[in-house]
């Protein structure tokens, strides 16, 4: 694997996790890459940490690490998709087939990217030059334990991880295969082709500050023709919920907000009346938890006022579809 590729890491008080990424991605046996970390104004001692281990290792160097500190918050899909156009002006992306995301509290086995990388490749089997996106198989920081390899979403867009739970020993295997197709692949451990990211207008920054982007973008891609599809013998582990506590109040509002975004841009007025909304109430019915009634009441009230806006965006991506379809 030559393929020279992008490493974008987006931070946000990150400083308890950002030093064992860097060093994962330091010790990997995979070397064709450029990082770039853009720091989102955070509060603790993130940028600090990371200054230090940059200059604590030989691995990074000016060649091929880049940190960016910005002094307001632009979420996850506006720090990538700056990013990417930054080496668009500067006429540097096209020296990078890949793109590769990776959250903050991830750590990765030796062999990840380059395996995660090795999905592209035609002679992989399960894999090949028609996937668009890819990711991998992603444990529980401290323990052996599958949190996540691959999503699937319900008919109302609630997302859930595939596996998750299940003890981990060694290379996993779905079905018999190590290579399969879920709905759509997490932000936290993801490659793309950096082209085809470029093509589709990268992410939708109407998503901010975090959650749906990412699959919005591999519903996309789907929808063009493209595959996404989730290596298992890509490994890494995943603190989660390291930026926003997981069911927290702030959790449930970004979450349902962006949940909702994302069911009227992929789907049409009929789908939504025939099949969003009669499993949005089951769903309320029988699964809401009383600790989610603010944030929904919010994510409704905010998509009401947006529908239109969004639909709008629905008829752009049509027009994006047209142009990164698989030929």
């Amino acid at each position: 694997m030559n393929e020279r590729s992008l490493i974008i890491i987006v931070t946000h008080n990150s400083s308890d996790f950002i030093g064992g990424c860097l060093e994962s991605i330091a010790g990997q046996t995979y070397k064709a890459w450029r990082l770039i970390v853009v720091d989102n104004n955070s509060a603790d001692g993130t940028v600090k940490r990371i200054r230090e281990l940059r200059n604590q290792t030989t691995e990074f160097d000016r060649q091929n690490f880049r940190l960016i500190c910005w002094k307001r918050n632009k979420g996850f899909s506006g720090a990538v998709n700056h990013t990417v156009s930054h080496l668009n002006k500067e006429g540097t992306a096209g020296d990078y087939k890949y793109l590769i995301l990776l959250n903050p509290d991830v750590s990765l086995f030796p062999d990840a990217l380059e395996r995660l990388l090795a999905t592209f490749d035609p002679a992989e089997p399960g894999g090949g030059p028609h996937v668009g996106a890819a990711g991998g198989l992603i444990l529980e920081y401290e323990k052996d334990i599958i949190q996540h390899m691959g999503g699937s979403i319900t008919p109302n867009f609630i997302t859930f991880h595939q596996g998750a739970g299940k003890e981990y020993r060694g290379p996993a295997a779905v079905k018999g295969k190590t290579i399969w197709e879920p709905d759509y692949v997490t932000g936290a451990f993801f490659a793309t082709p950096l082209g085809l990211f470029r093509d589709s207008g990268g992410f939708d920054r109407g998503y901010r500050p975090v959650y749906f982007e990412e699959l919005d973008y591999c519903l996309k891609l789907k929808e063009a023709g493209w595959r996404v599809v989730s290596n298992t013998r890509a490994v890494c582990r995943h603190f989660q919920g390291a930026s926003i506590k997981r069911f927290s109040s702030r959790f449930y509002r970004n979450y349902h907000k962006n949940r909702l975004r994302c069911a009227v841009i992929n789907m049409d007025i009929p789908q939504l009346v025939k099949i969003f909304i009669p499993a949005e109430i089951r769903w309320l019915r029988k699964d809401a938890t009383r600790d989610q009634a603010a944030p929904l009441l919010y994510a409704y009230l905010l998509n009401i006022i947006f529908f239109v806006f969004n639909l709008a965006v629905r008829l752009k991506n049509h027009f994006i579809l047209n142009r990164i379809e698989l030929k």
